[in-house]
């Protein structure tokens, strides 16, 4: 089976690119996916479509994505239904809710090295004996003490103990922060703009970004 000419892909391969947005689109009714998708990501979910796609017809999914690489329009149809599926609000509620549950490990770490407040027993138990030693050194030294830091860090712990739907909202545009920036900034009370606003920065906007995935 060819891998597509410059006029085109073959149409063995356009029979098996409409199977796959056919698989995709069939995904965005189904729940049964979401689970895997909120803890590893969306790609496990298009290898599993791909795998079984292709392989019954005896092509690799390798092969099928150098296609829809080289081809603008194809790629284009995957990313769209791939974007899609990321959207959808039963698999962002999820990803939020683990969001939290990491934050908040996150928190109570940085809590201990910031305080030397040794953090709670689940938080404890579930690091290994060589990060507790190297936690408890740094803890110990006070060498990442910053009475900045230390409140902020201690609000987004109360707010996750209090009002938790809260914690990842802006408390400003009331907003929800994306999930990329509590990644980096666990503790983070606004989403990036207004947190420009409160420091002052020109709110330059960026480009606009498109989701791209592996291929």
């Amino acid at each position: 089976m060819t891998t597509g000419s410059p006029e085109g892909p073959s149409p063995q391969w356009k029979d098996i690119h409409q199977s796959v947005l056919a698989s995709l689109d069939a995904l965005h009714s189904a729940t049964n996916w979401l689970t895997t998708a909120a803890s590893a990501g969306i790609e496990p979910i298009f290898e599993r479509v791909l795998q079984h796609v292709c392989e019954p017809l005896g092509v690799t999914p390798e092969a099928y994505i150098e296609v829809i690489t080289q081809d603008a329009g194809m790629r284009r149809d995957v990313q769209k239904r791939l974007s899609r599926l990321m959207e959808n609000p039963k698999l962002q509620a999820l990803r939020r809710d683990a969001q939290r549950r990491e934050a908040e490990h996150q928190l109570h770490v940085l809590h201990y090295m910031l305080s030397g407040k040794k953090p709670p027993d689940w938080v404890w138990s579930a690091i290994d004996d060589e990060q507790r030693e190297q936690l408890q050194e740094a803890a110990e030294s006070g060498e990442e003490r910053n009475d900045a830091l230390l409140p902020r860090v201690h609000a987004a712990l109360t707010k996750l103990d209090t009002t938790p739907a809260a914690y990842g909202r802006c408390e400003d545009c009331k907003a929800a922060i994306p999930l990329e920036r509590l990644q980096l900034v666990p503790w983070a009370e606004c989403c990036a703009a207004c947190q420009r606003k409160r420091e002052g920065v020109p709110d330059d906007q960026p480009e606009p970004e498109v989701r791209v995935t592996h291929f």
